[in-house]
Parts: C-alpha cells; sequence; structure tokens
C-alpha cells in the first residue's frame, strides 16, 4: 500500500487485441483479499495447533515427528519421544474449575517449552496429555536428561489467581531406532512406557523396555 503496508492481492489479467490479432495492451482486474487471506490463515492454524495452548496438536505434530524420522534414518542417529502425563491435574479442576484448569495448562504449556530445547519439538495431545520430540539426541542417557529437566520443571509450584497449585508429571521415553522404526510404535511404547511410570506412582521419568509389552 502506499503507507508501505503490505497486502495480499489476487490479480485476473486478460490480453486486448486488435482486428489482426495483435496484442495491444492488458488489462488487469485487482481484488484486496488480505481479509481472506487472515480467515485462511487462521482455520489452518486452528487445524495444526491447540486452541488453549497453542502448541502443536497431534496432527501437526505427527506430521512433524515423519519429518524428523526421515532426517533420522538419513543421519543415522536416535531420536527420541516422550509422553508427558500431568499427576493430581484432575483435583485442580473438581477443586478451582475449569477456568484454573485451562490457565495450569497454558502455564504448563510454557513451563515445558522454556526447559526443552530450541531445535525440540512439544505439542498436546488433550486434556493434560503433553508430547515431546527430541529431534536428535545422542542415546539414551541424553533423552532421560531431558525428561528429568521437565519432571523437576513441573513439581515447582503454580501461582494462578491467587492459588498455589502442586502438581507433577510421569513421562515416558521411547527412542528411535531402539524402540520402534514408525511413528505409530514409537507413539505406543512412549505412551507405555508413561503408564508403567504411573504404576510406580507419580513424578516419574520411564525408559521403554521391551519387557513392558509382555506386563501390560
Amino acid at each position: 500500500r502506499k503507507n508501505g503496508e503490505l497486502f495480499w492481492e489476487e490479480a485476473h489479467i486478460a490480453p486486448v487485441f486488435d482486428s489482426a490479432g495483435t496484442v495491444l495492451q492488458y488489462i488487469a482486474v485487482k481484488l484486496d483479499i488480505t481479509d481472506r487471506k487472515k480467515v485462511e490463515e487462521q482455520v489452518t492454524h486452528l487445524a495444526q495447533y491447540d486452541a488453549l495452548t497453542d502448541l502443536p496438536n497431534r496432527t501437526l505434530f505427527s506430521e512433524l515427528l515423519l519429518q524428523a524420522l526421515a532426517l533420522a534414518q538419513r543421519e543415522n542417529n536416535y531420536l527420541a519421544v516422550m509422553f508427558v502425563d500431568l499427576d493430581r491435574f484432575k483435583p485442580v479442576n473438581d477443586t478451582y474449575g475449569h477456568a484454573v484448569g485451562d490457565l495450569l495448562l497454558n502455564q504448563v504449556g510454557k513451563r515445558m517449552r522454556d526447559t526443552v530445547r530450541l531445535s525440540d519439538t512439544l505439542g498436546r495431545v488433550g486434556g493434560d496429555e503433553f508430547v515431546v520430540l527430541l529431534p536428535k539426541v545422542e542415546g539414551p542417557s541424553d533423552a532421560l536428561l531431558v525428561a528429568e529437566k521437565l519432571r523437576l520443571a513441573l513439581e515447582m509450584p503454580f501461582t494462578i489467581e491467587d492459588h498455589v497449585l502442586q502438581i507433577s508429571a510421569c513421562i515416558g521415553i521411547a527412542l528411535y531406532p531402539e524402540h520402534g522404526l514408525d511413528e505409530k510404535t514409537l507413539f505406543q511404547h512412549a505412551d507405555l512406557a508413561m503408564y508403567h511410570a504411573k504404576q510406580r506412582g507419580r513424578n516419574a521419568v520411564q525408559l521403554f523396555d521391551g519387557q513392558m509389552v509382555e506386563v501390560s
């Protein structure tokens, strides 16, 4: 625009011919579609991101995991997927209401995002369940270190509307290629490891073990 602002424009251009068929000029009909593009971008964003925390949802997280798996296969490096399930979240909802619960989930997302590395991806897949993608790790100890940082961060109190809330989390970890070669298997094994962390009690980190399939 004249003020330097960028905008979206749709242009339909057609030639004008003389009697001999020679192009004399072109006529362009232009339409400002900035508002339409903004709506399209909002719809796309809502389809890929969690409305509450603005983190990638399951659909986008799965797409990013597939891309990371292809890169890990080419570069022959480890990749880690984590399932994070909050402890004692339901009592917060029951005691203080869903509005406070939503604010807590939002703060949980921000705290986790501040804890993981810039190269890592954090997503929310529903309720009080989050997922983390570490696209490149040196091995199990590296993934466990990140998980432990997340666990410690989430056991610190949250202050919401003058309420001091204490929660924690159970975290399950699955590694590519040791624990799975595809998205579905890694999701299942990380979820299973998280379930076993729950069985051990609250506030725990668990790396997937092949024996878990037999005892679950």
